[in-house]
């Protein structure tokens, strides 16, 4: 889980650090200002895609985790009772074989 959020971070940072390099090229560019915008959708553009592409990886991600989790849940739940359910019946054992015992 550790290296995921790690990767997580590198992969934001990276993302951040070319986004704002393309920037400042665009706009240190010496050309019109209608081209800059352009340039600057089309990039814009370009990381929305990339974006949408890793938030789908990450969500699967997710969802997959999600989904061991439930089934160790519901592991745990069933162990938790089964051992229950036994020292119930211990306990029923340990009273009857006192109630023997004592005479009761």
């Amino acid at each position: 889980m550790a290296k995921e959020n790690g990767a997580f971070k590198l992969l934001a940072g990276l993302l951040i650090g070319a986004a704002a390099g393309a920037a400042a090229g665009l706009l240190l560019a010496p050309q019109s200002g209608k081209d800059t915008r352009k340039q600057l959708k089309k990039e814009a553009d370009k990381l929305k895609k990339e974006l949408e592409k890793y938030t789908g990886d990450l969500n699967e991600q997710a969802k997959k985790v999600k989904a061991e989790l439930e089934e160790k849940l519901a592991d745990i739940k069933s162990r938790l009772q089964k051992t229950a359910s036994e020292w119930k019946h211990k306990a029923e054992n340990a009273k009857d074989e006192f109630e023997e015992n004592v005479g009761v």
